[in-house]
Protein backbone atom coordinates (compact mmCIF):
# COMPACT_ATOMS: atom_id res chain seq x y z
CA UNK A 1 0.00 0.00 0.00
CA UNK A 2 2.74 2.45 0.97
CA UNK A 3 4.74 1.56 -2.16
CA UNK A 4 1.82 2.47 -4.45
CA UNK A 5 1.28 5.69 -2.52
CA UNK A 6 5.00 6.41 -2.83
CA UNK A 7 4.82 5.91 -6.60
CA UNK A 8 1.73 8.11 -6.98
CA UNK A 9 3.06 10.97 -4.87
CA UNK A 10 6.47 10.88 -6.57
CA UNK A 11 4.72 10.90 -9.96
CA UNK A 12 2.72 13.97 -8.96
CA UNK A 13 5.89 15.68 -7.72
CA UNK A 14 7.78 14.79 -10.91
CA UNK A 15 5.00 16.00 -13.22
CA UNK A 16 4.61 19.26 -11.27
CA UNK A 17 8.37 19.87 -11.26
CA UNK A 18 8.65 19.04 -14.97
CA UNK A 19 5.78 21.39 -15.82
CA UNK A 20 7.29 24.22 -13.79
CA UNK A 21 10.83 23.62 -15.06
CA UNK A 22 9.60 23.46 -18.65
CA UNK A 23 7.65 26.72 -18.39
CA UNK A 24 9.82 28.84 -16.10
CA UNK A 25 13.18 27.03 -16.30
CA UNK A 26 13.13 26.92 -12.50
CA UNK A 27 11.38 25.01 -9.72
CA UNK A 28 9.70 26.90 -6.88
CA UNK A 29 10.93 26.42 -3.35
CA UNK A 30 7.37 25.57 -2.26
CA UNK A 31 7.19 22.64 -4.64
CA UNK A 32 10.57 21.38 -3.44
CA UNK A 33 9.58 21.77 0.22
CA UNK A 34 6.25 20.01 -0.22
CA UNK A 35 7.88 17.19 -2.20
CA UNK A 36 10.59 16.86 0.43
CA UNK A 37 8.06 16.78 3.27
CA UNK A 38 6.02 14.11 1.49
CA UNK A 39 9.19 12.12 0.82
CA UNK A 40 10.23 12.23 4.48
CA UNK A 41 6.77 11.15 5.67
CA UNK A 42 6.65 8.26 3.20
CA UNK A 43 10.21 7.29 4.08
CA UNK A 44 9.20 7.05 7.74
CA UNK A 45 6.12 4.97 6.85
CA UNK A 46 8.25 2.38 5.06
CA UNK A 47 9.47 0.23 7.89
CA UNK A 48 12.11 -1.82 6.05
CA UNK A 49 14.25 0.98 4.59
CA UNK A 50 13.85 4.29 6.33
CA UNK A 51 17.45 5.48 5.99
CA UNK A 52 17.67 6.47 2.32
CA UNK A 53 20.53 8.94 2.33
CA UNK A 54 22.42 6.97 -0.32
CA UNK A 55 19.59 7.71 -2.76
CA UNK A 56 20.13 11.42 -2.15
CA UNK A 57 23.80 11.32 -3.18
CA UNK A 58 22.92 11.96 -6.84
CA UNK A 59 21.35 15.27 -5.85
CA UNK A 60 24.24 16.20 -3.58
CA UNK A 61 26.69 15.53 -6.42
CA UNK A 62 24.60 17.70 -8.76
CA UNK A 63 24.58 20.52 -6.20
CA UNK A 64 28.38 20.30 -5.98
CA UNK A 65 28.67 20.44 -9.78
CA UNK A 66 26.25 23.38 -9.79
CA UNK A 67 28.42 25.33 -7.36
CA UNK A 68 31.68 24.45 -9.15
CA UNK A 69 30.32 25.32 -12.61
CA UNK A 70 28.68 28.61 -11.56
CA UNK A 71 25.25 27.05 -12.09
CA UNK A 72 25.63 25.66 -15.58
CA UNK A 73 23.80 22.76 -13.93
CA UNK A 74 20.77 24.14 -12.13
CA UNK A 75 20.52 24.09 -8.35
CA UNK A 76 16.88 23.05 -8.70
CA UNK A 77 17.96 19.87 -10.51
CA UNK A 78 20.20 18.96 -7.59
CA UNK A 79 17.45 19.68 -5.08
CA UNK A 80 15.02 17.62 -7.17
CA UNK A 81 17.33 14.59 -7.08
CA UNK A 82 17.88 14.93 -3.33
CA UNK A 83 14.10 14.72 -2.90
CA UNK A 84 13.71 11.92 -5.45
CA UNK A 85 16.25 9.98 -3.38
CA UNK A 86 13.69 9.93 -0.57
CA UNK A 87 11.12 8.29 -2.86
CA UNK A 88 13.29 5.99 -4.99
CA UNK A 89 15.91 3.39 -4.15
CA UNK A 90 19.45 4.58 -4.86
CA UNK A 91 19.86 2.48 -8.02
CA UNK A 92 16.52 3.69 -9.41
CA UNK A 93 17.52 7.28 -8.75
CA UNK A 94 20.78 6.73 -10.65
CA UNK A 95 18.92 5.09 -13.53
CA UNK A 96 16.47 8.00 -13.66
CA UNK A 97 19.37 10.46 -13.74
CA UNK A 98 21.52 8.72 -16.36
CA UNK A 99 18.69 7.85 -18.75
CA UNK A 100 17.28 11.36 -18.40
CA UNK A 101 20.76 12.75 -19.07
CA UNK A 102 21.06 10.55 -22.16
CA UNK A 103 17.66 11.61 -23.46
CA UNK A 104 18.39 15.30 -22.90
CA UNK A 105 21.82 14.91 -24.50
CA UNK A 106 20.28 13.44 -27.65
CA UNK A 107 17.69 16.22 -27.77
CA UNK A 108 20.24 18.98 -27.17
CA UNK A 109 22.58 17.55 -29.80
CA UNK A 110 19.81 17.47 -32.39
CA UNK A 111 18.59 20.92 -31.32
CA UNK A 112 22.10 22.33 -31.73
CA UNK A 113 22.72 20.66 -35.10
CA UNK A 114 19.37 21.63 -36.62
CA UNK A 115 19.79 25.25 -35.56
CA UNK A 116 23.41 25.26 -36.74
CA UNK A 117 22.22 24.19 -40.21
CA UNK A 118 19.75 27.10 -40.16
CA UNK A 119 22.54 29.47 -39.12
CA UNK A 120 21.10 30.15 -35.67
CA UNK A 121 23.50 30.33 -32.73
CA UNK A 122 21.97 28.53 -29.74
CA UNK A 123 25.20 28.10 -27.79
CA UNK A 124 23.94 29.93 -24.69
CA UNK A 125 20.41 28.47 -24.78
CA UNK A 126 19.31 26.85 -21.49
CA UNK A 127 17.27 23.66 -21.80
CA UNK A 128 15.32 22.48 -18.71
CA UNK A 129 16.36 19.00 -17.54
CA UNK A 130 13.47 17.72 -15.39
CA UNK A 131 10.98 17.29 -18.30
CA UNK A 132 13.29 14.65 -19.79
CA UNK A 133 12.81 12.55 -16.66
CA UNK A 134 9.07 12.07 -17.26
CA UNK A 135 9.31 9.50 -20.10
CA UNK A 136 12.13 7.70 -18.28
CA UNK A 137 10.07 7.44 -15.10
CA UNK A 138 6.99 6.27 -17.01
CA UNK A 139 9.04 3.46 -18.56
CA UNK A 140 10.45 2.58 -15.13
CA UNK A 141 6.94 2.39 -13.65
CA UNK A 142 5.60 0.23 -16.49
CA UNK A 143 8.29 -2.41 -16.02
Amino acid sequence: MVEQLNCIIFGMFLFAAAWEDGRKKSISIWLLLSGGAAGIVLCLLQSEDCFKLTGCLVGLALLAVSKLSKESVGTGDGCFFIISGLFLPDLSNLILFFYGLSLSGIFCGLFFLLNRVKGIDVGKERIPFIPFLVPVWLIMVMK
